[in-house]
């Protein structure tokens, strides 16, 4: 882990909000939500979450999104960038449709 990324890991670690988000999604016209527990590993920011397609659902591992840090970006630029990549992935699979 690089000095930048521990310097982001303590910040999120000492600010009041929770590592997690929630994305609103609909999954055969019933509502729903994708949960996304966030840390970091190694030199990236993951956000760890349900199967969002067959294939992920079916498969034995975790799934999840991670990006690379940045030493440019801030913790916020991030997380935004993380949670674009999650409702990317949500857009890409064949089991939910973003609800907004």
């Amino acid at each position: 882990m690089n000095k930048h990324t521990k310097q982001l890991a303590q910040e999120l670690e000492g600010s009041s909000a929770m590592p997690y988000f929630e994305i609103a999604v609909t999954r055969e016209g019933e509502p729903s939500w994708i949960s996304c527990e966030v840390f970091f590993k190694g030199n990236s920011l993951v956000a760890q979450r349900e199967g969002v397609s067959t294939k992920e659902e079916d498969s034995k591992y975790i799934a999840n999104n991670r990006i690379v840090v940045d030493s440019c970006l801030t913790l916020d630029e991030h997380l935004q960038d993380l949670h674009e990549a999650v409702r990317d992935s949500i857009r890409d699979g064949d089991l939910y449709t973003l609800a907004d």
